[in-house]
């Protein structure tokens, strides 16, 4: 978090920065847990994929593109298709039946049991404070993300359902756009010099009575 770019993070900066004693950063840094990177996978990067790249929601399982086979070569060489299918099947993202495999889901939402889940919350909400940080960091000038909310505040419940549902709709349609742009542009550009670059969007709703003691 208090990183400089590419420049190594020193405990004497961390001792600048927190007021913690060397001795005790030394001994932080020793017995720290870290959690790793929350991974996607490769179950969710094939159905992200198989989102993004305007294939049919029902493929053979085997066989020449476009089938289930190649689409997970196309993303991993390193995990056999039966084991993405058993996986798909297992979390009730996808059907199997006549050879032939039917996706049932549009996103990958893991259970509320796997830490994946927290891993997913731990990014997103990581990246929106970072967002809103280096936003109001640069201020009063212009901020370098794109940030935008729309909110309001006396509407009735089916006025809330309706603004749900059309934003559903809109956010959805938009997400699954970039996420079909940024499938193709990661396929082109994997293994390519310098492409390390990071793309994270999201998009929420939120729909709650206002609080009574702040009505008027």
């Amino acid at each position: 978090h208090f990183a400089l770019g590419s420049k190594r993070l020193t405990d004497s900066r961390l001792h600048v920065l927190t007021g913690l004693q060397r001795k005790d950063i030394k001994a932080l840094r020793a017995e720290a847990d870290l959690p790793e990177a929350p991974n996607a996978g490769p179950v969710a990067r094939v159905l992200g994929y198989w989102l993004g790249a305007d294939l049919p929601d029902r493929l053979p399982l085997r066989g020449a593109p476009p089938s289930f086979e190649a689409l997970v070569a196309e993303v991993s060489r390193d995990v056999h298709p039966r084991t993405i299918q058993d996986e798909l099947v297992r979390l009730g993202l996808a059907d199997v039946s006549d050879g032939q495999i039917q996706r049932t889901a549009d996103a990958f939402v893991p259970a509320a049991d796997d830490d994946r889940l927290l891993g997913y919350l731990g990014a997103n909400l990581g990246d929106h404070a970072l967002v809103a940080v280096e936003n109001v960091l640069t201020a009063p000038a212009q901020g370098p993300n794109f940030e935008r909310a729309a909110h309001y505040n006396h509407l009735t419940p089916e006025a809330c359902a309706e603004l749900d549902a059309l934003s559903r709709q809109l956010l959805g349609e938009a997400l699954a756009a970039l996420n079909a742009r940024a499938a193709a542009l990661q396929q082109r550009d994997v293994g390519q010099t310098g492409a390390f670059g990071r793309f994270r969007v999201g998009a929420y709703v939120l729909t709650r009575p206002f609080p009574e003691e702040e009505r008027s």
